[in-house]
């Protein structure tokens, strides 16, 4: 779906570098990237079809991925508006569906702004993360809001965390932490309520660089609070979900469209800082999330690079690092199985993707059972017609 990491590297290298130049030197600065999600919702705005875009915060699976802008109708004109004047913007034409949409959008940039320059050197943010965000962010007041920023908290404190990410995480820094309200639920009509939050956390902590989050709601509120305060503020998106080493967005118990990735966290010391940060998740919403980190662990793996949700690799080391994780899973979670019918039917959906995989007995057994039981609905529907 994003193509090759080695397809256009240089390319992407050099325009990391001239966004670090940027950032150092420009106040008020905003980069943004085009999501597909908000491609859809611009040109959806632009043929007068916006009623028809979802923004709800999805069902319940740790094993299907789901997401959005977030954002309804209402928010169109200043979602608009952020992309015209940003001053950097990835328009991520190596994402196959933007690479066929993006020269059907209208949009009046502003003068003296930036964009890639082709579509090789797109999506930067993930060749920038790898190679200048360490530098860029030592010695610096550097802020992550979003709805994953409580576990990265948390998991920042680890010593997993730390012997793994010391190539990419900037021990010099002033770090501080913003968890968005409602845990990026409800984003549409606490859009505002967040950004009044953000601007006293940026002011609280006297930020000078702000990494947002939050999905269509991170490209307003980045623009907004860049010209409103004079800070850089940077549109993270699935970066912290790398660096947290999520399965699930923070605001959703669904997998998440994409991962990039840079290391690997142990499951029971990101499911610890998991359950702390969100203490309230039902038996199946914590089961979800708890597929969701496992389905993670087979998902095809590039250091810097993303890779789609149905994207799987069962190599071995992924299988590995899967049965050790499962192993943990079924010791901390087996009371939630059958705790209620949400939680079985969650569960039933990582049986059936484990047996269609081979990766359990107990998926193995489920999914005979599964084929036996269609079978015979097969032979009784065909019974009943005669």
């Amino acid at each position: 779906m994003f193509g090759k990491k080695d397809d256009g590297y240089d390319a992407r290298l050099n325009q990391a570098k001239f966004l670090s130049e940027l950032m150092r030197t420009r106040r008020p600065f905003c980069f943004l990237r085009m999501g597909d999600m908000e491609l859809v919702y611009l040109l959806a705005q632009q043929h007068d079809k916006l009623d028809a875009i979802e923004f709800g915060d999805g069902p319940v699976s740790g094993t299907q991925a789901w997401c959005n802008p977030g954002l309804s109708a209402k928010h169109a004109a200043r979602l608009r508006k952020a992309y015209e004047g940003a001053d950097y913007l990835d328009l991520h034409e190596k994402n196959w569906p933007n690479e066929h949409l993006v020269p059907r959008l209208a949009l009046e940039r502003a003068a003296g702004s930036y964009r890639n320059p082709t579509k090789e050197a797109s999506l930067v943010f993930l060749t920038w993360t790898e190679s200048e965000f360490k530098p860029y962010c030592q010695h610096r007041r550097v802020g992550f809001a979003g709805a994953e920023a409580r576990v990265l908290e948390l998991l920042s404190r680890k010593p997993e965390f730390k012997q793994a990410s010391v190539q990419y995480w900037p021990e010099r820094a002033r770090i501080f932490y913003h968890q968005v309200r409602d845990d990026g639920r409800n984003l549409d009509a606490n859009l505002d309520l967040v950004k009044e939050d953000l601007r006293e956390f940026v002011r609280e902590h006297r930020l000078d660089t702000l990494f947002l989050s939050l999905g269509g709601g991170a490209k307003i509120l980045g623009y907004e609070l860049s010209r409103e305060l004079g800070i850089c503020c940077f549109d993270f998106g699935a970066m912290i979900r790398a660096f947290t080493y999520s399965g699930c967005d923070g605001n959703r118990v669904a997998r998440s469209p994409h991962s990039p990735f840079f290391f690997r966290i142990p499951f029971q010391t990101h499911m610890d800082a998991l359950e702390q940060a969100f203490p309230n998740l039902t038996s199946a919403e914590l089961l979800a999330k708890a597929h969701g980190q496992l389905l993670l662990e087979v998902l095809k793996k590039q250091v810097g690079w993303t890779f789609a949700s149905w994207e799987f690799d069962f190599g071995s080391e992924n299988v590995s690092s899967f049965c050790l994780a499962f192993k943990e899973y079924k010791k901390r979670y087996q009371r939630l199985f059958t705790s209620s019918s949400a939680a079985k039917k969650e569960r039933a959906g990582f049986l059936h993707f484990c047996g269609t995989h081979s990766l359990t007995n107990e998926g193995k057994y489920f999914l005979r059972k599964f084929r036996a039981k269609a079978a015979v609905r097969k032979v009784l529907d065909t019974c009943f017609v005669r």
